[in-house]
């Protein structure tokens, strides 16, 4: 980590600390922008694509978050909350996909195909 951020991330910790509570939420909304790890746009739009949707555009039209984000997202990529809220999206995807398999293996019913030819 630079030396910058460090000292942001110092400086920002220091506010929380000693601050009225406002002023609290919103060194840690700084801080959590400004240092915390963010999910690059490359790899959120793997994810994405993981999850079943085309562009960073589509999955934020379906999720109901405005496109000037969207923007946004394509040039930064995602805050550390995000990136937490679609990993956990991922792992639960992938525990689906692991059951639907022992699933077919058990009945011989292709659920994966049907749920994909329904997009789900």
């Amino acid at each position: 980590m630079s030396r910058l951020l460090t000292e942001v991330g110092g400086f920002l910790t220091k506010i929380a600390e000693s601050s009225p509570r406002d002023i609290q939420l919103v060194a840690e909304r700084l801080h959590d922008h400004a240092v915390e790890e963010r999910m690059s746009a490359s790899d959120l739009r793997a994810a994405l694509v993981e999850l079943g949707y085309s562009t960073i555009a589509d999955f934020c039209d379906a999720a109901g978050i405005p496109t000037h984000v969207a923007k946004r997202w394509e040039r930064f990529g995602v805050s550390s909350e995000m990136r937490a809220v679609l990993l956990m999206m991922l792992a639960q995807r992938q525990q689906f996909d692991q059951a639907t398999r022992e699933f077919e293996a058990i009945t011989h019913v292709g659920l994966v195909d049907f749920l994909r030819s329904r997009k789900v």
